[in-house]
């Protein structure tokens, strides 16, 4: 086995001329293709990464519906292992007017401590709105804007809406656009006392320790509270997001596996003209004794080798452009459309695993043909030849 991997390498390096031209062809295709298809995995990888960690830093892991609001259970969500935080939710439709504009919102009501733990600003009788909210209606801190209900007042002339003037407080900007365009937080007992029991949702925001674990806590929830509440994981809540997400990163995956597979070709070609040149050497090989499947087996490795080293080299090229792109922050994107401002690289352990085997198995399937036709060569043929 030593002598033919040592044959392998030295067939492998001893190209020259048009052969010479092909190898480094062969050999660059294979680590341009690697490091190109593991950037963008990485790419796509990233961003998922940093959507994630932008919802989870602007919404809450787990949301409970109740329908059965004369309960409290809120001692007994604390004590579920893995909960850290247990808000108590209450969600009521609203109306901001500005002019004779006016904007659906939702009206979050909160104490005063809550608000400021969830948005780090200060709530009193007024209310804080979010940075894309104040955008669209132009107003900032210190304003007053017109919130309507639509659960009115009836009167003889019939039912008319409810409008309260409120000052602005505070301006929050979460990166989440439901939150930042669409969310108006109010103190709890100013909400009860302007919208009355006309609320959209009642129950709890729930917070956790680590969120990925929210599926599993979840089901710890909906056991406790059986039938009297809704549970929604932010996995849930996102899931046609994210699954859509994956769907495109698996079709780009195979559509640039192609560009492995064109480099592959090139691979054969060059096995090709190898057998051809060293036509000579296999008959005296097989004249000392040497067997058709071990004249088969040196060009195999010469593709293997190819294919192992390529990508390995180009996986060493997708981590510096990777680190380059995360350090410079080279793709830029607008945030208000992204949550973000850039999209970094971030590398999967599987999408290395598939991407390098992936480049490898071609590589030896790509030597299959050049390695059977050497193995096939007539002795007898060559000889007479010479």
């Amino acid at each position: 086995m030593r002598p033919i991997f040592k044959l392998s390498i030295r067939y492998l390096l001893s190209s020259k001329g048009s052969t010479l031209l092909v190898s480094l062809i062969a050999f660059l295709g294979v680590v341009l293709s690697v490091s190109a298809l593991l950037l963008t995995m990485g790419v796509f990888a990233g961003f998922q990464k940093a959507l994630r960690e932008k919802i989870l830093s602007a919404s809450p892991h787990i949301i409970v519906s109740l329908l059965n609001k004369d309960k409290d259970y809120r001692v007994s969500l604390n004590k579920i292992n893995g909960v850290e935080r247990v808000y108590t939710l209450v969600l009521y439709n609203g109306l901001i007017s500005e002019g004779s504009k006016l904007t659906s919102v939702s009206v979050k009501a909160l104490d005063p401590k809550e608000a400021y733990q969830m948005y780090g600003l200060n709530l009193k009788d007024g209310i804080l709105i979010g940075r894309g909210l104040a955008d669209i209606i132009g107003r900032g801190v210190g304003e007053e804007v017109m919130v309507l209900s639509p659960m009115g007042i009836r009167t003889p002339f019939g039912m008319l809406p409810r409008a309260r003037a409120f000052k602005v407080e505070g301006i929050f900007q979460k990166g989440v656009f439901d939150q930042d365009y669409a969310t108006v937080v109010m103190e709890k007992e100013t909400a009860v006392d302007f919208f009355g029991e006309s609320y959209q949702l009642f129950g709890y925001e729930i917070y956790l320790k680590d969120p990925y674990k929210a599926q599993q806590v979840k089901e710890q929830i909906e056991k406790k509270l059986g039938q009297e509440a809704i549970v929604r994981s932010w996995i849930d809540l996102n899931k046609p997001l994210f699954n859509a997400l994956q769907l495109e990163k698996v079709g780009i995956f195979f559509v640039l596996m192609l560009m492995i597979v064109i480099a592959s070709f090139n691979i054969t070609s060059l096995l090709f003209m190898k057998v051809r040149e060293k036509v000579k050497d296999i008959a005296v090989l097989r004249t000392f004794g040497l067997k058709r499947r071990q004249v088969a087996f040196i060009f195999l490795l010469q593709g293997f080798m190819l294919g192992i080293s390529g990508a390995f080299l180009g996986f060493l090229l997708s981590l510096v452009g990777g680190y380059l792109i995360n350090e410079y922050r080279l793709i830029r994107v607008p945030a208000d459309v992204y949550l973000m401002d850039h999209v970094p690289v971030y590398f999967e352990i599987m999408d290395v695993i598939s991407t390098l085997i992936g480049a490898v198995v071609l590589s030896l399937f790509a030597s299959l043909l050049p390695a059977y036709k050497a193995g096939r060569e007539s002795i007898v043929k060559v000889l007479r030849n010479e």
